[in-house]
């Protein structure tokens, strides 16, 4: 154990336990790199420092928590600025509190040029409505396709395995931190196109909700303990690693690794302002794409 772990979990150990706060956090699935703040937060006792006691929950995805945060059944879930807007418009109880990755994540991947889809086979993972479906058809929209002179195949799961066996031409909401690195393994020839590149708004791609029962200073709280782990993680990359993997033996894949070499330095905590106007264009968006009124 390194020098700065043991300060801090010296004083961490001097908080009474009866002391701490309890709080639930849902993930927007299993847990993996994307959540190493929130893993480095609580192995660190940057959370504990703070006065909580932070509980991490696997969903199976980021609409299951902002479900779960505006029941109350749990105090913050991971979810997408998209997902926010949209919910929020439907009246879940959800405000946001933070970023943890401030900028989208998944890209579009294609063997052909966007100029050369039409007639082409596109795996998707979307249900026909909702933001991926939205953002599928901006792409075709912007090359003068419409969504009949194409064929879609829907695939819940395996997007990359049907890309890289042939069975589709192009495939949407791939992640880059990952799935394309991983990608690069099997084949080379093929083209990608970040959303942000390809006239979709930028939007945060992991950020951090919570509902109207959850006070300002324990959002807070969780804020300033988030800031400090994505610090120790830019500067201790390595060792965070290690503290990682002790967390979950399970997290411990090649995949995995890789994975955290892609992403490290993507995570950013910054405050959420709710007014900001950096949003209107994704607001303007989903209101063309009827997410939102």
């Amino acid at each position: 154990m390194n020098l700065l772990k043991i300060l801090i979990m010296t004083f961490v150990l001097s908080v009474p336990a009866a002391a701490l706060t309890p709080i639930k956090i849902s993930l927007d699935w299993l847990l993996n790199p994307h959540h190493a703040p929130l893993v480095i937060g609580i192995e660190m006792g940057f959370f504990k420092a703070e006065g909580l006691d932070v509980s991490l929950i696997g969903s199976i995805g980021s609409l299951e928590g902002c479900k779960q945060v505006s029941a109350h059944n749990v105090d913050f879930a991971i979810t997408n600025e998209p997902q926010l807007l949209i919910q929020t418009a439907k009246g879940l109880d959800l405000n946001g509190v933070c970023t943890i990755v401030p900028k989208p994540l998944e890209v579009f991947i294609s063997r052909v040029p966007l100029s050369e889809l039409k007639g082409k086979r596109i795996g998707h993972c979307s249900s026909g409505v909702g933001f991926s479906a939205a953002v599928l058809k901006e792409i075709l929209e912007k090359q003068n396709i419409k969504l009949d002179e194409v064929d879609l195949i829907y695939t819940r799961q395996g997007l990359m395995t049907t890309f890289i066996s042939g069975q589709v031409d192009a495939v949407t909401n791939l992640y880059q931190p990952y799935e394309v690195a991983d990608l690069k393994n099997h084949i080379s020839d093929f083209h990608i196109y970040p959303f942000e590149e390809i006239g979709i708004p930028t939007f945060s791609a992991m950020i951090l909700v919570s509902h109207s029962k959850v006070s300002t200073d324990i959002q807070d709280k969780i804020l300033r303990a988030l800031q400090k782990a994505c610090e120790f993680l830019k500067a201790y990359p390595d060792k965070a690693w290690q503290i990682f993997i002790q967390h979950k033996a399970e997290l411990n894949t090649p995949i995995n690794l890789q994975e955290w070499k892609n992403i490290i330095n993507l995570f950013e905590v910054q405050k959420l302002d709710a007014g900001n106007s950096r949003l209107d264009p994704l607001k303007a968006f989903l209101k063309k794409h009827e997410l939102i009124a």
